[in-house]
């Protein structure tokens, strides 16, 4: 059968904490460690020892996050356009870099008027600008 922690075996058996304790001290009630303090009971040892056992509600908060959403309304028509839209947009802006990435820096030339490429400045080393260079 199944194991349950000491708080689920509360709601099951509608007893307290310190009744199962007590319990399983005197030995009444076999139990399973879990890990360093934890303890796990099962089903079966439950229902011997007390009886049976009252029911336990299922948590109903898996629905709780769509509960104001119907579905095929316009809000959800809305949203999908919305998504459709910037699906567009993101494509677009791909596009684009894809673009300027493959693109090289370029200067008009005054002469022929086609751009020629510019060739990046060298850089000066960071200790030139401490002991600058003497002419002789």
């Amino acid at each position: 059968m199944a194991w349950h922690t000491l708080q689920e075996a509360q709601k099951l058996t509608g007893k307290s904490r310190r009744t199962l304790y007590r319990d399983m001290s005197k030995g009444l009630l076999s139990w399973a460690s879990e890990g360093d303090n934890g303890r796990r009971l099962e089903t079966t040892e439950l229902m011997r020892v007390y009886g049976a056992l009252l029911p336990m509600a299922q948590p109903a908060a898996e629905n709780s996050a769509h509960s104001g959403t119907d579905i095929g309304t316009q809000n959800t028509a809305l949203i999908i356009a919305e998504l459709k839209a910037l699906r567009e947009e993101v494509a677009e802006l791909r596009q684009s870099m894809r673009l300027l990435e493959h693109k090289p820096d370029t200067v008009p030339n005054d002469t022929s008027g086609t751009p020629e490429s510019v060739p990046s400045p060298k850089k000066m080393p960071w200790w030139r600008s401490l002991f600058p260079r003497q002419k002789d």
